[in-house]
């Protein structure tokens, strides 16, 4: 079985080849913020799929969404993105959440002067 691992939750876990990255992160219980109903409609669960990731090749209707741009990058809908072998998926950061991680690494890096 196909091996996911989530960054920067460093969560993983094991799924059938063709499962979604999407379905993948429901069970390592990682919440992916989506819109459509998985339908690739709305591209709020766009993630970062790793270089020498597994993954099933963008369909049409992905690479309308997202863009040949962002795909070169390795952007994907993790609702359209099965999973066919070992992958590794950046989650993106909730703005929050980097506004926090940022300033925590100011005041270390102010501590370490």
């Amino acid at each position: 079985m196909p091996k996911i691992t989530f960054t920067p939750a460093m969560r993983h876990v094991e799924v059938r080849t063709g499962e979604t990255i999407l379905r993948a992160a429901a069970k390592a219980r990682i919440v992916i913020s989506q819109r459509c109903g998985g339908k690739g409609a709305c591209t709020m669960c766009k993630v970062k799929v790793e270089p020498g990731s597994l993954v099933s090749p963008a369909q049409e209707k992905e690479k309308r969404m997202i863009g040949e741009v962002d795909l070169v990058c390795g952007m994907r809908l993790a609702c359209q993105t099965k999973v066919q072998g070992k992958t590794q998926v950046q989650l993106q950061e909730n703005r929050l959440a980097a506004v926090v991680r940022a300033q925590l690494e100011k005041q270390r890096q102010e501590r370490e002067e």
